[in-house]
């Protein structure tokens, strides 16, 4: 990974780490296992009254997928299922991606 998707991917665990109050470097971890692997799974919780953390988790993650393709990775989208989607007393449902890696520049 170049340097410029390595510092796109800090800045965005920085911020969202911040938001969290805590350090868990989620884009650092898509990212790893998206290059070392060949696939990862992003998931977010939708539709419960307020922006979900996961949410932002999942549009930091959609920006640099975004910035990955423009640089020459190709990453296939597969939308997953959950059929007990609905399983919070607060509503919203659950959604996932599985991305994977088809190629890279």
């Amino acid at each position: 990974m170049n340097e410029i998707l390595t510092a796109m991917i800090r800045k965005a665990d920085l911020k969202l780490n911040g938001q969290a109050g805590w350090e868990s470097n989620d884009m650092q971890r898509y990212a790893n296992l998206l290059i070392q692997k060949g696939s990862v799974e992003v998931g977010w919780r939708e539709s419960c009254g307020t922006t979900h953390p996961t949410v932002k988790q999942y549009r930091a993650w959609k920006s640099i997928v975004s910035s990955m393709r423009k640089q020459g990775y190709v990453v296939e989208e597969t939308r997953v299922h959950h059929p007990n989607a609905y399983a919070s007393n607060n509503g919203g449902f659950w959604n996932s991606i599985i991305y994977k890696l088809i190629d890279r520049p």
